[in-house]
């Protein structure tokens, strides 16, 4: 099955036809059950991507390049960016491990707000939602997972900024005319900051080609969901929406930095946030437009 549905003229903003809304996304709906396997309905499991992440974690393991536990923790406590840049492994483990955190939290207030609701709905959107909020769980395995290569355990409490807890309230409780729009900014600019994470792995590690691989996968794996979640939101969207999302992606951006600190030490800088006015679904990697769904 080809997922992909990318010609030249599609991108994360542009209009959909309303003639195909339906049909989008009962294929949406079937990418997604052969991507992930059926949707266990009492505990979320996806089954394949049980047995991939599993692979992904015992290769690593195997592969383990041991971090100090004890920097790790003060680090994780106490942000210290001039340490962190000494030892650009420990800074994108602590990265990873923080993206980890910010996903982890917005999954778990939202599924609690609304996880009841859409457990038992049928109609096409709130089962594709269903799948992107249990994708989003895997996400935080697959990034918290990244510890698998150093040895390192990740037992410190995550404490989300007063930033974070304001954009996933609004996300979580928003007006049902809202809600898609908000996830739609905060779905784009996940985007954005994943691939720009995923093209900073190479420059901060040069000794390890194969730990570049490895981590450069685990956020290929996250992005290709990201880019069918980003697909679902625009096909449920009209333009006033998608105007407001795109809005709001971009106030996302500035924001993350005070949710995220570790993102500013890795090169995330106005630059940065002024690149994201050009950046559109061609700059995702062959394997993610391949491998994923966009229509």
């Amino acid at each position: 099955m080809c997922a992909s549905r990318i010609s030249g003229k599609q991108g994360f903003f542009e209009p959909v036809d309303d003639t195909q809304r339906e049909t989008l996304l009962a294929e949406y709906i079937a990418y997604l059950e052969q991507r992930n396997g059926k949707i266990d309905p009492g505990s979320g499991v996806l089954p394949k991507r049980e047995i991939s992440l599993e692979a992904m974690n015992e290769a690593a393991r195997q592969a383990v390049e041991p971090l100090p536990q004890d920097q790790f923790d003060r680090l994780w406590a106490d942000f210290n960016p001039a340490i962190a840049r000494e030892n650009p492994k420990m800074l994108l483990l602590l990265l990873f491990s923080k993206m980890n955190g910010g996903e982890a939290y917005g999954v778990r207030v939202v599924k609690a707000v609304h996880g009841k609701r859409w457990q038992h709905a049928e109609d096409l959107p709130t089962r594709a939602i269903r799948y992107a909020q249990e994708e989003e769980e895997y996400h935080t395995r697959i990034l918290v997972g990244a510890a698998n290569h150093y040895g390192i355990q990740v037992t410190r409490q995550y404490v989300p900024s007063a930033v974070l807890k304001v954009l996933i309230g609004a996300l979580a409780y928003a007006p049902k005319p809202l809600f898609h729009p908000v996830l739609y900014g905060a779905e784009v600019a996940g985007v954005y900051v994943f691939n720009w994470t995923l093209k900073q792995i190479s420059r901060w590690i040069r000794d390890d080609p194969k730990l570049v691989e490895a981590l450069e996968q685990r956020l290929i794996e996250v992005l290709v969901d990201e880019m069918g979640h980003v697909a679902f939101n625009r096909l449920v969207l009209g333009e006033p929406g998608r105007k407001l999302g795109r809005f709001l992606a971009g106030q996302t951006l500035r924001g993350l930095p005070v949710m995220t600190p570790e993102l500013k030490p890795v090169g995330f800088d106005s630059n940065a946030l002024r690149d994201f006015a050009r950046f559109d679904l061609p700059d995702l990697p062959e394997e993610v437009r391949r491998r994923g769904f966009f229509a």
